[in-house]
């Protein structure tokens, strides 16, 4: 794996990590919490010779050598009863005693250190102080001239004259311990949140390399042999508001859309396709929101598009777009209506949809006749584009059927829900039947940490749609230039700049007239009203005469998209 691709997976995988690295650290620090504490005190003893010994120098080396001797003294099973007489404490066994002694010896000194570790703190005081005095009596026993009864095999002595007398003195007695040696929350919270993390990294790697769905445009090339054409963002208002290029115009996922539709336009310069049919692999990808924005951006940009609802299994576009769907494509196929009594128009009159209809018995046989090419070759010739919202290519044979008389496929695939196999299989069906891929739309992709590849995290660099400021906002502006000495009469906003392009052409209409036209020409021309004043809100109205819901779009609305785009 290179290193681009561990950083997706961490990204990808980020709240694995941050619940793992947090499990680790409540996990130290209920070990901290149920684990009983532990003390450790020490006392410190000074060993030295207390004879006038002649050569100094010796005398250290000797006692230096005697001190580990006598710390593997305080190790033994006789020492511990010692020290538990000394304590006088019935609760304290020998097993304890000697299980709780640690003795500290460094080399180049003549320290020797007795630890002793409890659960309480008085007796780890208690424990260590005896124990030193304890091996301060033994010293003394051995090492100070005390009537030596062990004699060598000749009857000598085993102390000569010339061996140093060596004792013990209390350096530093034990104190008595305030913070516990284990466990310590320092160093169980550091080491719990390092392993928490740890663990999540390793997981995040194995789901990362254990997840076969699609997550990127470069997997999507490698897996169907063509292009990715876009990538759609994903939009929690889409699932009650699909119609995102209209009830959204401005937004980064409309904009999406228009890439689509703009990379469409350009598959093929020489032979444009005219009708597409969308799909995807299995159901759940979101293609027939792609189909309805797809139709509703082409429109905006001034072109008569005609959407067919053709998935009769599961038809979505008459209730997505808020229009009837009583009689439609399959009246039209089965010869029981004409085409141009069931096209419902909707927004400016730019897009016509055509409803599925009554729910067949035969539906993949009814996609593939003759009278569906035929319907086909008449959209064609009324409309620029023909937009075919069909069903998933896997489960049924209704895709297929119908993208053998298009122009070609847009196949849809969804991030990080479609299976790396299925969109293969859906591919491999396509080319199967010699049909042409226009391209490939990525679709509902994380804005934010998702690792979505070409699309995912970043999408958009800091570039959007600038608001409108509000009059509120304009009204701050003004009194800020006022305090910089200008006046209202200085400022030039959009509203003052249309006022002044009015009276202009009020003067020279009064000019014109001054020059001989007819007075009641210019009057009624004044008089008559703007516009802006007249152009109604957008809002949905029944079309006259059939009883069908329509929205209606502002007139402006292609044209205002179509230059943002």
């Amino acid at each position: 794996m290179e290193l681009s691709q561990y950083l997706q997976a961490f990204r990808a995988h980020w709240k694995l990590i941050l619940a793992s690295t947090l499990v680790g650290i409540a996990i130290a620090g209920a070990i901290t919490l149920l684990i009983t504490p532990t003390y450790t005190s020490s006392a410190q003893l000074f060993v030295n010779s207390s004879s006038d010994s002649s050569n100094a120098a010796q005398t250290n080396i000797v006692v230096q050598d005697k001190v580990p001797t006598y710390a593997e003294l305080a190790g033994t099973q006789s020492f511990a009863g010692a020290v538990v007489q000394r304590l006088a404490n019935p609760d304290i066994t020998i097993g304890d005693v000697a299980g709780k002694l640690e003795t500290v010896v460094n080399p180049s000194s003549v320290i020797l250190s007795i630890g002793v570790t409890a659960e309480s703190p008085r007796l780890a005081q208690a424990v260590a102080n005896a124990a030193a005095e304890e091996l301060i009596a033994q010293i003394a026993v051995r090492e100070t001239g005390a009537p030596i009864t062990t004699v060598d095999v000749n009857g000598v002595p085993t102390t000569t004259p010339d061996t140093p007398d060596i004792r013990a003195d209390i350096a530093a007695p034990a104190p008595l311990p305030v913070d516990p040696v284990f466990p310590d929350p320092m160093v169980n919270l550091p080491l719990g949140l390092v392993v928490g993390l740890l663990i999540g990294l390793v997981l995040a790697l194995v789901r990362y390399l254990l997840d076969n769905t699609v997550k990127s445009s470069k997997q999507i090339e490698e897996l169907t042999g063509s292009t990715s054409i876009g990538g759609v963002l994903y939009d929690s208002d889409m699932a009650s508001r699909p119609l995102v290029t209209q009830h959204k115009a401005q937004s980064i996922t409309s904009e999406a859309y228009r890439q689509i539709r703009t990379n469409l336009q350009y598959v093929s310069i020489d032979n444009p396709p005219k009708v597409m049919v969308v799909t995807s692999s299995v159901s759940g990808e979101g293609k027939t929101t792609t189909a309805i924005n797809l139709a509703l951006v082409l429109a905006q940009s001034g072109q008569r598009v005609a959407l067919v609802e053709a998935d009769l299994r599961r038809p979505r576009v008459m209730r997505y777009l808020q229009l009837v769907g009583g009689a439609g494509l399959t009246n039209v196929l089965a010869g029981k209506a004409d085409l141009d009594e069931l096209l419902q128009p909707w927004g400016d009159g730019k897009l016509s949809v055509l409803a599925a209809g009554p729910n067949p018995p035969n539906p993949s046989e009814l996609l593939g006749s003759e009278q569906m090419r035929h319907m086909l070759d008449e959209l064609k010739a009324t409309h620029d584009y023909v937009v075919i919202d069909a069903p998933p290519l896997l489960p049924v044979t209704d895709a297929a059927v119908l993208s053998v008389l298009s122009d070609g496929v847009v196949l849809v695939t969804r991030y990080g829900t479609t299976k790396r196999e299925q969109l293969r299989a859906a591919a491999s069906m396509v080319r199967v039947i010699d049909v042409r891929v226009l391209g490939t739309v990525l679709n509902m992709i994380p804005t934010r940490g998702g690792g979505g590849g070409d699309y995912g995290y970043g999408y958009g660099y800091g570039y959007a749609y600038e608001p409108d400021p509000t009059p509120r906002e304009l009204l701050g502006k003004e009194k800020g230039r006022r305090a910089k000495g200008r006046t209202t009469k200085d400022i030039d906003t959009p509203a003052t700049e249309t006022a002044k392009g009015e009276s202009a052409k009020g003067e020279s209409a009064k000019g014109e007239s001054a020059k001989g036209e007819d007075p009641d020409v210019v009057a009624s021309a004044n008089e008559a009203p703007s516009l802006s004043k007249a152009a109604p809100a957008p809002h949905a109205t029944p079309a006259s005469g059939s009883g069908t819901n329509v929205t209606e779009v502002p007139a402006g609305a292609g044209r205002r998209s179509q230059s943002g785009h």
